[in-house]
C-alpha cells in the first residue's frame, strides 16, 4: 500500500484529530492518585492506556476500515487481529512509567506499516501539546497540538518542517529515562561519552528529527508499536534506524509477536554509516 500524495495530508490530519481525542481521554485521568495494574511482563498499565486505545481503534477503524490495527493492550490481552503487509501499529500510551511519574514524557504513537516499512507516523505528547508527524513521503513536521474531546475540523496548525538540522552543539545522545542498560552505557563509551539528554517514550525520535540530539541507542526489548511511528518521522527527516547488525529496522515480525531487536536510531544516515558499531 502507498498513500496517495494528494490524500496523505488529509489522512494525517484525520489521525491528528483521533490523537487529540485520545489525548483528552488520557489527560482526564492524568494526575495524582492514578490507579495502576501490572501486566504479565510486569509493565504497568492504567485506565488511561485502555481509554486511549478504545478511541484510537474506533477512529482508525472508521478512517481505513480494511486496515487492521495492532496495538499494545490488544497484544497484552492476546487479542490481535490477522495482519497482511499493511497495518496500523499503535501504542495508546507510550511511556506509562513516565505517565505515573507525572513528568509529561509520554506519547500516543500511531504508525502505518506497509511492505515491512513504516510509511506514516504520528507521535503526540498530550501533556506537552507537542506533535511530530509525517505529512507526506519524506515530509516530517512538528506542531503544537492540544488534546480535545471534540476537535474543531477547521483548526489550523503552524507546521514546522523537520530535517534533522543541528548547529552550534556537540555530538549528543538521547537515552531512555527508565530503560538505560549496561549495553547502552558501553555503546556511549565507544562513542566517546557524548553529552546526554534523557527522555521517556517515542518523543526521543521526534527530538532526533528536530536536531536536538544525534543518536538514540536502545538495547533490550521493544515492540513495533514503540518504534514504527517514530521511525517513520525520523526517516522522513533524513535519519535512520538500524539494528546492531547495521540492517534497517523492519516491520511485520509476527513470528516474534511484533518484537524488535536492539537498535540504534541516528539523526543522519551518513553519520550512521560512519559511526555505527
Amino acid at each position: 500500500m502507498t498513500l496517495d500524495v494528494n490524500s496523505y495530508k488529509d489522512f494525517a490530519l484525520s489521525v491528528m484529530a483521533a490523537a487529540q481525542k485520545a489525548g483528552a481521554a488520557i489527560m482526564d485521568i492524568y494526575g495524582p492518585g492514578m490507579s495502576v495494574r501490572y501486566k504479565a511482563d510486569a509493565s504497568p498499565v492504567t485506565d488511561a492506556d485502555h481509554a486511549s486505545e478504545d478511541i484510537l481503534l474506533a477512529e482508525l477503524g472508521r478512517l481505513l476500515p480494511s486496515v487492521p490495527v495492532i496495538s499494545e493492550e490488544q497484544a497484552a490481552a492476546n487479542n490481535l487481529p490477522e495482519t497482511g503487509s499493511t497495518y496500523f501499529v499503535v501504542d495508546p500510551l507510550d511511556g506509562t512509567k513516565e505517565f505515573l511519574k507525572l513528568n509529561g514524557e509520554f506519547s500516543i504513537n500511531v504508525g502505518l506499516v506497509s511492505g515491512r516499512k513504516a510509511i506514516f507516523g504520528l507521535v503526540f505528547g498530550p501533556a506537552k501539546a507537542d506533535c511530530f508527524i509525517t505529512l507526506g513521503p519524506s515530509q516530517a513536521f512538528r506542531c503544537a497540538l492540544h488534546p480535545a474531546h471534540d476537535p474543531d475540523p477547521r483548526q489550523n496548525f503552524d507546521f514546522v518542517a523537520l530535517n534533522g538540522e543541528a548547529a552550534g552543539r556537540d555530538f549528543t545522545a538521547i537515552v531512555s529515562r527508565s530503560h538505560l542498560r549496561p549495553e547502552t552505557v558501553a555503546f556511549l563509551e565507544a562513542q566517546g561519552n557524548p553529552g546526554k539528554l534523557t527522555m521517556g517514550s517515542a518523543l526521543k525520535f521526534g527530538m532526533l528529527a528536530a536536531g536536538a540530539a544525534d543518536v538514540y541507542p536502545r538495547h533490550g526489548p521493544t515492540n513495533e508499536w514503540d518504534t514504527a511511528a517514530g521511525q517513520a518521522i525520523l526517516e522522513a527527516a533524513g535519519g535512520t534506524v538500524l539494528t546492531l547488525d547495521g540492517e534497517p529496522l523492519l516491520y511485520g515480525k509476527e513470528d516474534r509477536s511484533f518484537g524488535n531487536p536492539s537498535f540504534i536510531a541516528w539523526r543522519r544516515r551518513p553519520e550512521a554509516l560512519s559511526k555505527h558499531p
